[in-house]
């Protein structure tokens, strides 16, 4: 055979081309081929071996999914009954007659969506063909699984592609019923087990009938029966063939098909615009020639279907009134759908039409005259009307809680009319830097309840580090007034004292544990923003309210009701509880029991009452409403003033109050608007209310105290330049102070000049004096108590009652007014001027002869002189020198 024949037999028979063919070249003889029996038996052997393994790895794989699906997958797959969701009359809120202790009507419920139910019966044969056609169009065949769409989906997974398709309309009716959406293997996994006993559970037509009153189809409406009426103005079972194929086209986008969206799409390529309608109708058009496809119409009813012109209700954009909610009644909607939610898995889908057309009956907590109050003020915009730099208005939100229940009876989220629902909601959904208003929480609270402190224990107001190159931290008014007792610090806010007692007593993973456990506020222990970590364990945070995320009203009007209630902390509730009627018989889905804990000893609650009561009697809270209404809270300030706080509460309520802009600006209010909110609110609630003062537990006794020391106090507390530094304060018996003040002693005592006045620099009078000397007279003289406190330099920070420390007096040295003996008004002479004996007759220099007559002698001739020496003479043999007395330099008697 020549070369080019083998060339040709190999390309007859190569199914990959042309290529060069050689005839094999002389050389080595090769060795024998094996037989092709030798050869088959390798083989085989190779692919058993290989079949051996598959089979023990698919046996080990199939018995680790066999354990994995009974362990994980079976116990989270649970049937999903359908009887829980129930649906068809509307839902009710109840709220409490306090008069007569009857439940009334508070409102109806449509919720954020509208939803009508509509029995398959009704539904039009031209929607379910059309939902079936576009959405699973084996539907009537499979057992709730599509095994080949199912496979594609996995086929999608292994090449890297996302986890998508494959759900068949019994699937995704789950996923709207549950709220386990996770786009994960397990996820579709349960989701298959799922549908699989769904399937054998109910009826192809009990499905049906729920998914398309399940679905969501834009514009608030959940469900054909609500989408037919708000888009076409018409009952579902009119709808048309071409009416019924653009319904369903919606469900796949409500934003991209939905024929009320104002999107619009452009084509990159040609700039063509399209409107949500121009798509609605080319998806319209796609279901009905699936539908032509799979024989469910014919061409004559596609043809006049898709030349229908389809006439929407409203024009694109256009929106429709709803029912507006009460901040209150949308708080009470949100916490029953968490609840349900977190109690039965339910959806979002689920349990917004369960709300909606349930049947459910909600019990509340509001109470209508705090929560009319409350809308009375905060829905006139004259009561917080500023406006940013930017354009913004001021906002505010307000949370009421009753402190005997624990019920949150009044609530609003902004200032302003309520025109809409769904709005950002301040009072829950926002969280606010604190600032000082936590301090009671964070700082005095643990130190008092762990015993570290009293109201009447003394502090420094002083720095307590150098941060920045400068003293740390400052106060609001950028002073140090030195020596403080605690009631001072925590009334008066001052920063350097919350700081130390944080930092050097209760320290900040204690503090941070203590707010968590004790006041149940979420504070965050650790996270990373803008690649730096985060974290509320520490001084700063803790100390002046400066949190990685802040808080909200509610938390700290639950938080501050702890102190009125003795230490009693209180789940704040909305509502009671949730029923339903089934089969004439009420039965109850959510039960909300109240939840209480004493997380605070009642000796701390009062120390924390007595000490925020001074801070409303200094802001002056109307007068604490006119009447002796025992009224206590704490105001709240950023370093930034970007947010304003008041948590104030009296026997019978606690309320919290923001102030801000939404997005942070300085607020330009003069005063703490959130204290004139706080107070118009309150007040209008308290009207008529007997007043009442905060309980006091047993075991309390009155000391008399130092200032200065926070030790039992001496009389040498009473000798302080500054005046009487004692005081009389009440104090739990194991609080009380056994030792005497160490600040004033007989060692800080000292003896001053009153005439001879301490300057400062610029030659003012310090209120201090120098030192008494020799020859200061005694009524110029006056003993008083410095203080015997030694003060460390922190950057060079001063304090103002530094100088009264005794190191300044005795720096400042002696008396210099004074340097010399005083005349006595009562000696003839001058004391200064020395006596002349060559002048007798000069009554300065001769006291023998005070009357300036001449001669010698006694004032009285008829007196004898006491100072003479007894027994001898007192005047010389000739009777012109007297006998000086050797310690005066003077004439005895004189």
């Amino acid at each position: 055979m020549s070369e080019e024949q083998n060339s040709r037999l190999y390309n007859e028979n190569n199914d990959y081309g042309e290529r060069d063919y050689a005839p094999r070249k002389p050389g080595k003889k090769k060795k024998r081929k094996e037989s092709g029996g030798h050869v088959g038996r390798r083989i085989l052997q190779v692919l058993g071996t290989l079949l051996l393994v598959g089979l023990c790895t698919g046996a080990i794989l199939c018995c680790f999914a066999a354990v994995y699906i009974k362990t994980v997958i079976i116990p989270e797959a649970g049937a999903v009954d359908l009887s829980q969701f129930a649906v068809g009359e509307n839902s009710v809120m109840y709220y409490m007659d306090q008069d007569t202790g009857n439940y009334r009507e508070l409102v109806t419920l449509a919720a954020e969506e509208n939803a009508e139910w509509v029995n398959y019966e009704d539904i039009p044969e031209d929607l379910i063909n059309a939902t079936v056609a576009i959405e699973d169009r084996r539907f009537w065949e499979h057992n709730g699984v599509d095994w080949k769409r199912t496979a594609a989906a996995i086929l999608y997974m292994f090449t890297g592609q996302d986890i998508q398709g494959g759900s068949t309309i019994t699937q995704q009716l789950i996923k709207n019923l549950t709220q386990y959406d996770d786009v994960t293997v397990k996820r579709k996994v349960i989701e298959i087990f799922r549908a699989l006993q769904f399937d054998k559970d109910y009826t192809k037509e009990t499905t049906l009938e729920w998914y398309l009153n399940f679905i969501w189809l834009g514009d608030r409406c959940r469900g054909v029966g609500a989408a037919a009426m708000n888009y076409f103005g018409k009952p579902v079972q009119e709808l048309t063939l071409a009416e019924c194929a653009s319904l369903i086209s919606i469900t796949n986008n409500p934003t991209i098909y939905g024929p009320y969206s104002d999107a619009v799409f452009t084509n990159s390529e040609t700039g063509e615009q399209k409107t949500a309608r121009d798509k609605n109708k080319e998806r319209q058009e796609l279901v009905l020639w699936s539908m032509l496809d799979q024989g469910y119409i014919t061409q004559e009813e596609y043809d006049e279907a898709v030349a229908q012109e389809l006439v929407f209700d409203r024009a694109a954009g256009e929106s429709t009134p709803s029912t507006i909610y009460s901040w209150y009644e949308e708080q009470v909607i949100s916490d029953v759908k968490d609840d349900l939610k977190a109690q039965y898995g339910y959806s979002d889908e689920a349990v917004s039409l369960l709300l909606t057309r349930g049947g459910l009956s909600i019990y509340t907590c509001v109470d209508p005259d705090v929560q009319a109050q409350v809308e009375q003020i905060y829905s006139d915009r004259t009561n917080l009307d500023y406006t940013s730099s930017s354009g913004q208005q001021l906002q505010s939100a307000i949370t009421v809680i009753d402190n005997e229940t624990g019920n949150l009876v009044g609530i609003a989220g902004r200032v302003g009319e309520k025109t809409g629902n769904l709005w950002m909601n301040f009072a829950t959904d926002s969280k606010r830097q604190p600032g000082s208003s936590i301090k009671p929480l964070s700082v005095y609270a643990p130190a008092f309840e762990m015993g570290l402190i009293s109201p009447i224990s003394v502090l420094d107001d002083y720095p307590h580090e150098v941060m920045g190159g400068r003293p740390w931290p400052v106060n609001v008014d950028g002073r140090y007034r030195g020596l403080v007792t605690v009631r001072q610090a925590l009334s008066n806010s001052y920063n350097t004292v919350s700081v130390r007692v944080l930092a050097d007593l209760v320290t900040p993973e204690n503090s941070f544990n203590f707010v968590e456990e004790h006041f149940h506020l979420d504070l965050e222990d650790g996270v990373e923003i803008g690649g730096q970590m985060k974290s509320d364990i520490g001084v700063a945070p803790l100390s002046m309210g400066g949190l990685t995320y802040g808080v909200n009203t509610r938390d700290m009007a639950e938080a501050f009701a702890v102190f009125p209630n003795g230490g009693l902390y209180q789940k704040s509730r909305t509502y009671t509880k949730v029923t339903r009627e089934v089969d004439g018989v009420e039965t109850v889905l959510l039960e909300n029991q109240p939840e209480s804990e004493a997380v605070l000893k009642s000796e701390t609650a009062y120390y924390v009452n007595s000490i925020l009561r001074e801070v409303v009697t200094r802001v002056n809270t109307s007068g604490n409403f006119d009447s002796g209404m025992a009224i206590a809270g704490k105001t709240g300030t950023t370093d930034d003033k970007y947010d304003r706080w008041f948590v104030g509460y009296t026997p019978y309520y606690t309320a919290a109050v923001w102030v801000g802009f939404e997005q942070n600006e300085r607020v330009p209010a003069s005063g703490n608007p959130a204290l004139k909110m706080w107070t118009l609110v309150m007040s209008g609630v308290h009207e008529g209310l007997e007043d009442r003062k905060f309980s006091e537990p047993a075991g309390l006794t009155t000391v008399t105290y130092c200032l200065d020391s926070g030790l039992l106090a001496t009389d040498y507390c009473r000798m302080d330049p500054r005046g009487d530094r004692t005081a009389r304060g009440t104090v739990f018996q194991g609080d009380a102070p056994t030792e005497f003040c160490t600040s004033h002693t007989a060692e800080t005592t000292v003896t001053v000049c009153l005439d001879c006045p301490i300057l400062d620099g610029n030659g003012e009078e310090t209120g201090l004096y120098h030192l008494a000397g020799e020859f200061c007279p005694e009524e110029s003289r006056q003993e008083v108590s410095l203080l015997g406190y030694q003060r460390e330099d922190v950057g060079g920070a001063s304090a103002e009652d530094a100088k009264y420390f005794l190191g300044v007096t005795q720096e400042a040295g002696p008396c210099t007014v004074h340097t010399t003996a005083q005349p006595d008004p009562d000696l003839p002479f001058d004391p200064n001027q020395p006596w002349d004996p060559s002048d007798p007759w000069n009554p300065n220099t001769n006291p023998l002869d005070p009357t300036g007559q001449g001669g010698g002698g006694a004032a009285d001739p008829g007196q004898e002189d006491p100072d003479a020496p007894q027994g001898g003479e007192t005047e010389d043999p000739s009777g012109t020198d007297p006998i000086i007395n050797p310690e005066t330099g003077r004439p005895y008697g004189y």
